[in-house]
């Protein structure tokens, strides 16, 4: 089933004037295939010798062109809860940029963490199942906040809400021949990873999120709240054929756009981060390490 209605949107609405229309087609087209040549270097494929942190870098630098200044972005980090637990070496971690601590450095509480992004050159089925377990080590952080009583009790008043950092998967390109292969790398039970935490949930239970994109097949998402998994195979028109790669869907030879893959891939990550919530009752305090030891008061004399 072939559909150009971006993923889970709402209904559209009445459709503008042609004119008007066309340009936000134009306009839209550009933009994705803009971001889509940052991404591709202007080629085919990423080098061979263009591997790891340069990928990162390269897909680093688009999202800090694409989100607003309050998303910090960085690579090769760390995310840690209060308990001292740390995750594995994120390849690229989002997190609250006006509320980390200039003290922790290429280390972020998870409290603050919006999403954490493993980036693959070419992602084959243990790359795809390495990728998701360093995604797992971030979901099994206790991610929800000590709170004071104050915060407690406007918690429960309010019914505040604390989600865990969104998983997200991005590779350049995929080492198989079929949309249906790369869609079976992509294990769902990894959502539940790290449901069971030292904190019983809230009233309504947190959203986690896998997201995966692959610029030579096309998009996954996951979510947890209703178990749905839809899968987008992003097939070139006639605008994207230049660029398009080879693949089969439902054993039929199709051709991927890259940049709508690209486009789509954003688009979800922005609307994503708009709706994450973090608890506003957060104090980095409870990351002050007990090794500071003892220390004496001196009134003044």
């Amino acid at each position: 089933m072939r559909t150009s209605t971006p993923p889970d949107s709402d209904p559209p609405p009445l459709p503008a004037p042609a004119a008007e229309r066309n340009f936000l087609d134009h306009y839209f087209a550009s933009v994705y295939k803009l971001e889509a040549d940052a991404l591709l270097f202007n080629r085919e494929l990423p080098h061979a010798g263009l591997m790891g942190s340069e990928n990162e870098n390269a897909l680093a630098a688009v999202l800090r062109h694409f989100l607003p200044p309050k998303f910090g972005i960085d690579v090769n980090a760390l995310v840690i809860d209060r308990f001292g637990r740390v995750s594995d070496q994120a390849d690229i971690v989002i997190y609250d940029a006006e509320n980390q601590a200039t003290f922790l450095r290429k280390v972020y509480p998870v409290e603050i963490v919006y999403a954490v992004i493993e980036v693959k050159t070419s992602l084959s089925s243990s790359g795809a199942k390495d990728a998701l377990e360093n995604l797992a080590s971030v979901s099994e952080l206790e991610f929800r906040p000590a709170l004071s009583n104050y915060w407690q009790t406007l918690t429960k008043e309010r019914e505040l809400h604390h989600y865990p950092p969104a998983l997200y998967a991005f590779a350049f390109r995929t080492d198989c021949q079929s949309f249906e292969t790369f869609a079976g790398w992509i294990d769902w039970q990894y959502l539940h990873r790290g449901a069971q935490l030292k904190d019983q949930a809230p009233k309504h239970p947190e959203i986690r999120l896998i997201r995966v994109c692959a610029l030579d097949k096309g998009v996954i998402f996951m979510e947890s709240t209703n178990g749905h998994v839809t899968r987008y195979a992003t097939v070139a028109d006639d605008a994207g054929a230049t660029r398009s790669f080879p693949t089969t869907v439902r054993g039929r030879p199709e051709r991927i756009d890259p940049a709508k893959a690209v486009f789509i891939f954003l688009w979800r990550l922005w609307t994503d981060l708009q709706t994450h919530k973090l608890h506003p009752g957060f104090d980095i305090r409870t990351y002050v390490s007990t090794i500071l030891g003892t220390v004496i008061e001196v009134p003044n004399i």
